[in-house]
């Protein structure tokens, strides 16, 4: 019995000091997550760029850092612009060309590589809700539907 606690106690002390406790800190800081709109030291910025039939139709940039804090609601940090009306989302849902388009892109997570944008297309109904995988070290390019294109992309630092 007395040998099963030495182990124990042993294991115990030898585990607890396998990692010092500030690589531990260090290297969670180090993995965080990305969030967008974020102000810190080593941010970096992308550009997003909404393509329609081939043609831009909205672009914008937003820095992004990585921390551990929570994600922050889409009520919080969105993008909300509008589109005419005229065109069929997903093979099904028509809109009028007299009709206006609510468009919203919202940061829906994120983990240690990449920064998750919800996409929503909205009118009298939800015509499109899908998510676009950004990469804060690389471009990346998303076909939302037919003719709709969304691309981030890294920005220079400025």
């Amino acid at each position: 019995m007395r040998k099963k606690i030495l182990a124990a106690l042993l294991l115990g002390i030898w585990s607890s000091n396998a990692l010092p406790q500030d690589a531990l800190r260090t290297s969670s800081t180090a993995t965080g997550a990305w969030h967008w709109f974020e102000s810190c030291g080593s941010a970096k910025h992308l550009g997003l760029l909404v393509l329609l039939d081939s043609k831009p139709v909205y672009h914008s940039q937003f820095s992004v850092c990585r921390n551990n804090r929570p994600t922050p609601t889409a009520e919080e940090r969105k993008i909300v612009f509008h589109l005419k009306g005229g065109r069929v989302f997903r093979d099904e849902y028509r809109t009028l060309p007299t009709q206006t388009i609510e468009v919203n892109i919202w940061q829906a997570g994120a983990d240690s590589d990449d920064l998750l944008l919800g996409v929503t297309f909205v009118s009298n109904r939800v015509l499109l809700n899908t998510i676009h995988v950004a990469k804060p070290d690389g471009e990346s390019v998303s076909q939302l539907d037919r003719h709709i294109m969304l691309r981030t992309f890294p920005l220079s630092q400025q």
